[in-house]
């Protein structure tokens, strides 16, 4: 049976916080670790026995300049994905999560930086397939980091296939290769696919060599945040996402933000903070 999804618009003011040492190791100091998680944004809901709404674009500015060093999604039962951006749209995104997605803490001396006057936008994807009606308040935490002990910017970036036409009753496999533009450091991966993925694999080639940074079963009712050791990049270099699908339905499936679509990214968290959003190549 279909999921009904529902997209809930929604956008806040920010504070700023605490902080703590810069520093590349991507284990972040115990000062961070203990820190209290402070709300960024939420949105109360509720949503009858099969229920579904929608609510307008609600866009803020942020008060003033600010900095993160951890992020975690705020997601009752009903909620199953959530996307905070830059902007009026689903572009430029800045954190990303779907259903059981963990907690992710930046390395010492990176922060995601949200500038003053930023338009920021929470989007929320809720549903409920059950009998009964049910509540709840979803959105983002985030625990802050001082300005002074941040070096290097953090962002979010997409490498991944966006032409997708996914058979009708059948298994079928699509790969996208990314070419890297300039030196980064990657420090955690986010795969994501929909209700018809099987399998996630994130290839790295470094230098001309291979390394499968990910290579596991998909599951969309647990979709975690994997983190290891920041791995360098430099330009030329390639992120290769290849996405496999059992498309049980009887049409042909495509692209799109639905949970009832798919999509094949590589969602990788780096720095420092780069140009481009998604690639494609």
């Amino acid at each position: 049976m279909g999921l009904r999804i529902v997209r809930v618009l929604l956008a806040a003011t920010l504070v700023t916080g605490c902080g703590e040492s810069p520093g590349d190791d991507p284990t972040p100091d115990a000062a961070v670790v203990g820190a209290t998680w402070q709300p960024l944004v939420t949105k109360s809901w509720s949503l009858p026995p099969g229920g579904e709404n929608t609510s307008e674009l609600q866009i803020l500015n942020v008060a003033e300049d600010m900095y993160i060093g951890g992020m975690r999604p705020l997601a009752p039962l009903g909620t199953h994905h959530t996307l905070l951006f830059r902007g009026v749209s689903g572009t430029n995104a800045i954190y990303a999560s779907g259903v059981g997605t963990n907690e992710l803490m930046f390395p010492a001396g990176t922060g995601l930086k949200l500038e003053a006057g930023t338009l920021i936008g929470l989007q929320l994807h809720i549903y409920n397939p059950s009998d009964e009606t049910i509540t709840g308040v979803s959105g983002i935490e985030i625990i802050p980091r001082d300005a002074a002990d941040v070096s290097q910017e953090i962002d979010l970036f997409l490498p991944g296939p966006r032409a997708l036409a996914i058979p009708a009753n059948q298994v079928s496999t699509k790969t996208g290769t990314c070419t890297v533009s300039g030196s980064q450091k990657l420090f955690a991966l986010f795969p994501h696919m929909h209700q018809l993925g099987t399998h996630f694999k994130t290839t790295l080639t470094v230098g001309g060599v291979d390394q499968v940074l990910h290579d596991e079963a998909y599951d969309f009712e647990h979709q975690p945040v994997k983190e290891f050791n920041a791995i360098s990049l430099s330009a030329g270099d390639k992120i290769t996402t290849e996405c496999t699908w059992n498309n049980t339905t009887g049409s042909v499936v495509g692209y799109g933000e639905s949970s009832t679509t798919e999509m094949c990214y590589s969602i990788l968290y780096r720095y420092p903070r780069g140009t481009e959003e998604f690639c494609t190549q």
